[in-house]
């Protein structure tokens, strides 16, 4: 009797089982029939061969706004050209396709996915990104066939290369938003060590090639002709013995020192002396920011800044001397010998020391911020070219003190 109750009830608990299964699956086909179609409203995605799509997307977003927010992070990558095929898989992912004679939204393949990342992942690593992982290729089917739909989307280009077709060598777009600020973002691209926008080195954002080809000229002719104005002016010095051609030797020695630094910025090279590749951005060649590791770069910052404000420092000094020449002749009341004794201070060590060391602490200081770097126009490496805080703080600044202090003296 027991063995005949126990078998009915094992009868009635798979039944129960059985039925619970069956209003089960039929919930979810159910669930698929209701899912109803809805019009594309993201504009980046109206155009790429359908109109309608379904939510929730493949990647789990259930609103057209939150996938067209991630989608937007993803327009600096489009731009960049990795893959031409990036941009149809993106929105076959985030507004997959939707039609009522299937039940289920229709995605990318596998194969598509697989040939975007190949293409694009190389790039996302220079910069320091993984894949994502909302994009992860196993998570598509991998053929259209009966069983499981996706679209394929668009072919390469034919001849297009993994390992060189779309690395950038002129006019590329930023692959950072963080640079779309700026006018002609998309001939910058962001530095991620130092969190810069870095213009690309041919790049014609504020000067076209005819404005650089002429300025280049411009500061060649000029830059030749001062060296060989100084190297004349420091003969006559030498070979004359008077007292007014030893106390403008520091000047002129370094104003000629000046003009060598853009002589040699023309004998290297615009691209030479002013581009160069980030580690992060294999194949690109930007306008230099960091310019220390270039020689020629380094070379004509220290020239051009050091020296120029040498020159400027002396020029006080050569007008404080000035102003104890006037005195000495317009002042009876003091002794020639006195002011005479003033005079030579203005050679002492100390005045050496400050006229050498003040732009030594200041080009230090340029140099351990790394702040160095190139201009548009004639592409010659200085301080604050790329900077406007750069400029004030150490070119601005500082020559307006000299400038108050030689003033002030005369």
């Amino acid at each position: 009797m027991s063995m005949r109750n126990s078998g009915k009830m094992n009868q009635k608990i798979i039944a129960i089982v059985l039925w619970t299964t069956f209003l089960l699956q039929h919930y979810a086909l159910c669930d698929t029939t209701i899912r109803t179609c809805e019009p594309i409203r993201v504009e980046m995605c109206r155009s790429v061969g359908y109109n309608n799509t379904s939510m929730p997307n493949l990647v789990g977003h259930e609103l057209q706004s939150d996938a067209d927010f991630t989608l937007q992070t993803f327009t600096p990558l489009i731009q960049y050209g990795c893959s031409a095929q990036l941009h149809f898989f993106l929105c076959a992912a985030y507004f997959p396709y939707c039609t009522p004679k299937v039940p289920v939204p229709i995605g990318p393949c596998r194969g598509l996915c697989e040939a975007v990342r190949a293409r694009c992942h190389p790039v996302l690593q220079g910069f320091g990104f993984p894949w994502p992982h909302a994009l992860d290729c196993n998570r598509f089917p991998k053929a259209n066939n009966l069983e499981h739909m996706c679209m394929k989307g668009p072919d390469e280009p034919t001849g297009a290369s993994l390992s060189t077709e779309y690395m950038p060598t002129k006019a590329t777009s930023s692959l950072q938003p963080s640079c779309q600020g700026l006018a002609k973002s998309h001939l910058y691209v962001r530095l991620n060590r130092s969190g810069k926008c870095a213009p690309l080195c041919e790049a014609e954002i504020m000067f076209n090639t005819q404005d650089k080809n002429l300025a280049e000229l411009w500061v060649s002719v000029w830059s030749i002709a001062a060296v060989v104005i100084a190297v004349a002016a420091i003969l006559s010095f030498i070979i004359s013995d008077t007292k007014w051609d030893k106390i403008l030797m520091p000047l002129v020695t370094c104003n000629s020192l000046v003009a060598v630094g853009y002589v040699v910025r023309i004998l290297a090279g615009r691209n030479n002396s002013s581009c160069g590749i980030d580690p992060q951005l294999p194949g690109t060649f930007i306008l230099l920011t960091d310019g220390l590791s270039n020689a020629p770069c380094a070379t004509t910052f220290l020239l051009r800044y050091y020296f120029g404000m040498s020159a400027s420092v002396w020029w006080a000094i050569l007008c404080l001397k000035w102003h104890f020449t006037v005195r000495r002749e317009r002042d009876d009341s003091l002794s020639a010998s006195t002011v005479d004794k003033k005079y030579d201070q203005t050679y002492s060590s100390l005045t050496q020391l400050t006229a050498w060391g003040l732009p030594a602490i200041q080009t230090l200081l340029v140099l351990v911020t790394r702040l160095v770097d190139a201009d548009q126009l004639i592409g010659a490496c200085y301080v604050g070219n790329q900077s406007d805080q750069a400029l004030r703080n150490y070119v601005a600044t500082p020559l307006f003190g000299y400038w108050v202090f030689g003033a002030h003296c005369s």
